[in-house]
């Protein structure tokens, strides 16, 4: 008998065979390159997750839903149920100060880590919603709410870009380990960041890769994703009519549950090895 666990899982598989196939930027039109440039500041981060690059494929969703969640996106309710979304302390590896890419680039690391982490229970709760809204009767956002603007982005936020050059074969196989452990379609631009001192990203792999392996981690995802799933129930979402709902469904679910789980559980432990605990939302 199919649940929504099981249709979920089945539209991340179908996701995860769609993404990899989906150009990385594209060719956005007046409306989804509007909402490309409002992410940022609505987020408050200096990049776009890949979700809505990938989504903007299917400007006849994206736009609408953004435009319909932005009033949520920006209530006390929203920032409230994001802020239960917490990682377990007893998952958290211990501090390891042998973990170094001299002082600048670690500290460059540790920002770019924390501002990954502080994004990723929004983009949990704004994907459980969104996919709601696809696949659930659901109370519907009011398209028509005024939306409260962009607050800019975070004083200490930042990012890193990926050099592009090739991987040495042991930053090989550690990418190869992550994608596989993770179930991930591609490496993640999180773990090629990293990838740009490769002296460092082996040494924390090799520390988080038992833990990402071990039963915890797994019942902490699950419970991630059931406190996501049941946040979003508790709160209005773009109920869009649109001719790609197949596709932005089978996105969303992948993503929602696999993609941002690791990465949330991921970058708490990079930030737990650096001994940045108070960065971390542990519960």
């Amino acid at each position: 008998m199919e649940t929504p666990a099981t249709t979920e899982r089945a539209d991340a598989e179908r996701g995860a065979l769609l993404l990899p196939g989906l150009p990385g930027r594209p060719e956005p039109t007046p409306a989804t390159a509007e909402v490309l440039a409002e992410v940022p500041g609505y987020l408050g981060v200096p990049f776009v997750s890949p979700v809505f690059l990938a989504l903007a494929n299917w400007p006849d969703y994206l736009a609408p839903a953004w435009d319909a969640f932005k009033p949520v996106l920006g209530s006390a309710e929203f920032a409230a149920a994001a802020a239960t979304l917490r990682i377990p302390a007893a998952l958290l590896p211990a501090p390891d100060p042998s973990l170094s890419a001299g002082d600048a680039d670690t500290e460059l690391i540790r920002r770019y880590t924390a501002t990954f982490h502080r994004l990723l229970p929004q983009l949990l709760l704004l994907t459980s919603c969104w996919y709601r809204g696809l696949t659930a009767k659901a109370r519907a956002a009011d398209p028509q709410a005024p939306a409260p603007g962009p607050r800019g982005i975070a004083p200490d936020a930042v990012d890193v870009t990926p050099d592009g050059s090739a991987p040495t074969p042991e930053l090989a196989r550690v990418y190869e380990e992550i994608r596989t452990t993770h179930d991930l379609p591609r490496v993640l631009s999180f773990y090629r960041a990293l990838g740009n001192w490769p002296g460092f990203l082996p040494g924390v792999w090799d520390r988080l890769a038992p833990v990402a392996r071990g039963t915890g981690y797994a019942a902490a995802r699950e419970a991630l994703l059931a406190d996501a799933a049941a946040a979003a129930a508790g709160l209005p979402v773009p109920v869009i009519d649109t001719a790609a709902a197949e596709e932005a469904r089978a996105i969303l679910a992948l993503f929602r549950t696999r993609l941002i789980p690791v990465l949330f559980l991921d970058t708490a432990g990079v930030l737990a090895l650096l001994g940045e605990t108070d960065a971390i939302a542990a519960g």
